[in-house]
């Protein structure tokens, strides 16, 4: 059966799109949505959107602690989101050591998109975020620039889509959440020579990074590398979105099933039982300890534990978790502070990262645009403070602190 693989775009226009039959891949080129579902009405559809519809982040989680939390992923994000836990979709990648990749999207905004897929005819059988079409190879990031925006992969279930004139701050970022030190390759597609300019310019006096043009870093070799769209760790159509009809299972399998339910079910009895039995027994022997202490020395009193102690205690120990957290997924933040950035007539000329802390140096024409981007910056769920501001050869260069959301 043929299957038909359709790359919707950002706004209004065009989708490309491409034919997987028997004899390959074919390229059908571009047009509506609607055009390729009535020249192939019956083929199953995999569908890339826009991956600016989407966050991609990372948690500290081992794969243990994935297995008992994973129908509260969302929670490990909602403050990179400004969403609420509840109206997520989060899936999660392979865990690399204890830190898990994980991607998210808008359960409203999914479904609109189905709806709208599914009312023009096509069958979506996946659906994926368009970095995915970027494919890997044996360097570390790929890098592609795609009508006017720059598409950036730095792992498996990583990466980054964003304004051309914000290249070097989308490295800045995604360098932040790897080793420094490690050697670095970077694939960068060929046919731009500006944006190999640019890279050159920022690869430029760090040693441990290189950088290499590439002539497969297109969507036709992505696609043929993947044999099925539909096991894709990406694939969004997984949970309560998950495509295809109820699994029919044996009668043979139920019964076994049922019969492993009762063993476990009377084992987790006996276990109580143990359990409480055991605790009546400690609590007896402690009483007995506090009866003997107290006859042998009626005068002491036994210390009892301080409330507030132990709450202060509990309040560092969250307050080290958030430090030890620091800046893991930083690209996320840095991602909604370009977003403001945009069309506001403000050029950025440094950030640092520091405890989860952005500070960011920014020229401006007046005060006004300055104080517009902080209130634009606090919409989006940030603390923001102007620390300085100061005229500068007739331009305002202010300084400003940005803390929540990394």
């Amino acid at each position: 059966m043929n299957l038909l693989f359709l790359h919707l775009p950002d706004s209004n226009g065009t989708a490309h799109a491409w034919l997987r039959r028997e004899d390959g891949l074919a390229d059908l080129g571009r047009g509506e949505p609607a055009q390729f579902a009535q020249q192939y009405p019956v083929s199953p559809c995999i569908v890339f959107l826009p991956s600016s519809l989407c966050l991609f982040a990372s948690a500290a989680i081992s794969a243990k602690q994935l297995r008992q939390a994973e129908q509260s992923l969302a929670w490990l994000i909602e403050e990179q989101t400004g969403e609420d836990a509840e109206d997520l979709h989060v899936l999660a990648g392979t865990p690399e050591g204890d830190v898990t990749p994980l991607l998210a999207i808008s359960r409203q905004t999914l479904a609109d998109w189905l709806t709208r897929l599914r009312a023009e005819g096509l069958h979506p059988v996946a659906v994926v975020p368009d970095l995915f079409l970027l494919p890997r190879d044996d360097s570390d990031w790929q890098l592609l620039p795609q009508g006017g925006r720059f598409v950036l992969r730095t792992g498996p279930m990583s990466g980054a889509v964003l304004e051309s004139g914000l290249l070097e701050l989308m490295l800045d970022g995604a360098l932040l959440e790897r080793d420094a030190k490690a050697p670095l390759a970077i694939s960068i597609a060929a046919g731009d020579p500006e944006a190999w300019a640019r890279i050159e310019q920022w690869v430029a006096g760090r040693d441990s990074i290189s950088c290499r043009l590439s002539e497969q870093l297109d969507a036709a070799t992505a696609i043929a590398a993947t044999p099925d769209w539909a096991r894709h760790p990406a694939n969004l159509l997984q949970g309560t979105f998950a495509a295809g009809g109820r699994l029919a299972v044996p009668a043979t399998l139920r019964r076994a099933a049922i019969f492993l339910a009762a063993a476990f079910a009377v084992q987790l009895a006996s276990e109580w039982m143990h359990y409480g039995y055991y605790r009546y027994q400690a609590g007896k022997a402690t009483q007995q300890v506090v009866t003997r202490y107290r006859a042998l020395y009626p005068e002491e009193r036994i210390a009892s534990a301080n409330a507030a102690a132990i709450q202060d205690v509990q309040k560092r120990m969250r307050g080290r978790r958030n430090e030890d957290r620091g800046d893991r997924s930083v690209l996320p933040a840095l991602t909604r502070v370009a977003q403001s950035l945009q069309g506001s007539g403000l050029s950025t000329q440094r950030i640092d990262v520091l405890g989860g802390v952005l500070t960011l140096d920014v020229d401006a024409r007046s005060l006004g645009e300055l104080d517009s981007f902080k209130q634009q910056l606090d919409t989006q769920g940030f603390s923001t403070e102007i620390v300085s501001a100061n005229n500068q050869g007739g331009v305002i260069r202010g300084r400003l602190r940005v803390e929540g959301g990394v």
